[in-house]
């Protein structure tokens, strides 16, 4: 992992470089003021690498399915929607942060919902405020058809309940054929309300320079499906390298390379995250290796309810109409199936 702190070193600030972090969020009012923790360190011994299924659990409990708020009444609506994937990638306070993919997020002016492993669903109030969602790239074209910058967004939603955290690892110390495991949310081709979360395995194909269409940099054998976008890639230990956002090849479309995207997705390493975050004034406190045992006996003891959803319309269907009217900034914070908002 020596690279990745070496990578990271330029985001770290000491206790010394407080005054200097305060006058960057003055300048950038919509930046995060979340300092870097000066506790970064080394492990003095590799962690053993983890089973496919302890790398599940930690995915398990890290994944989260983001989507639209469905207008209740509106069953057409049903058949349009196209919610994505994401991963928990750091906390303050009561704030989470959640990594996924930009085009995930793309419609603004809109409530959106983050559903965690505990089946809770968080409301994003991206109408009243526009301090939910940060996007780290720019969507270009009459309709989106490239992006200037990274396809990448992070979303916050407050919650007082306790969440893991992904841990940040280190793609750049990877090499071809090492195993990726790829977690999200895929759709149904048929529509059904039940949804299951599922991680792909594979390897890691090649490693390129960031594309100049969303910052694509990495392809991997993983199998993926629609609604997985967003979703993290993560290594043989558990940790967090990529995000996902597009399958294999499909006619002219393909990913970095045409002959390699045939049988490859495509993802976005987390170090250009961490630069293009820095860059635009979005410090956050990482998690930082190995994975925390924790996390891996919760996700291995709650993996029927946190992998399961029996009816996701349901669950992402709101009284938008109320919810706009008459929720503050950030809406009510959360809401679960078949319960209401004290708030509204």
């Amino acid at each position: 992992m020596a690279g990745l702190f070496r990578h990271y070193r330029h985001c770290i600030r000491l206790p010394n470089a407080a005054p200097t972090l305060a006058r960057v969020a003055v300048a950038l009012p919509r930046a995060i003021a979340i300092v870097l923790a000066s506790t970064l360190s080394v492990p003095l011994v590799a962690a053993d690498a983890l089973t496919e299924e302890q790398v599940d659990a930690v995915a398990s409990q890290t994944t989260v399915v983001i989507g639209q708020g469905l207008q209740k009444g509106d069953i057409e609506a049903q058949r349009e929607w196209n919610p994505g994937s994401g991963a928990i990638v750091a906390r303050s306070g009561d704030r989470y942060y959640v990594l996924t993919a930009l085009h995930v997020v793309r419609t603004r002016d809109t409530v959106y919902g983050v559903r965690t492993s505990d089946g809770e669903v968080h409301l994003v109030d991206d109408v009243n405020t526009d301090r939910n969602i940060y996007p780290l790239g720019r969507e270009a074209g009459e309709f989106g058809e490239t992006i200037d910058g990274l396809d990448l967004a992070v979303v916050e939603f407050e919650s007082d309940r306790d969440y893991p955290i992904a841990v940040m690892g280190d793609s750049q110390a990877m090499t071809p054929g090492e195993s990726i495991f790829v977690s999200g949310w895929p759709s149904p081709e048929d529509f059904d309300a039940r949804r299951e979360r599922v991680t792909e395995t594979g390897a890691l194909t090649a490693v390129f320079p960031p594309a100049d269409d969303g910052g694509y940099s990495l392809l991997y054998s993983n199998a993926t499906r629609r609604g997985m976008s967003g979703g993290p890639v993560f290594n043989g230990d558990g940790e967090l390298i990529g995000v996902h956002g597009r399958g294999r090849a499909q006619e002219q479309a393909y990913c970095l390379d045409p002959e390699l995207s045939t049988d490859n997705s495509c993802g976005i390493q987390t170090i250009h995250f961490v630069d293009r975050a820095f860059a635009q004034g979005l410090v956050l406190t990482f998690a930082q290796p190995p994975v925390d045992p924790q996390t891996i006996a919760l996700g291995l003891a709650a993996r029927e309810e946190a992998d399961t959803i029996e009816d996701i319309y349901a669950l992402f269907t709101f009284d938008l109409g109320t919810l706009l009217r008459d929720g503050p900034s950030g809406g009510c914070g959360s809401m679960l199936l078949g319960d209401g908002c004290d708030e509204f």
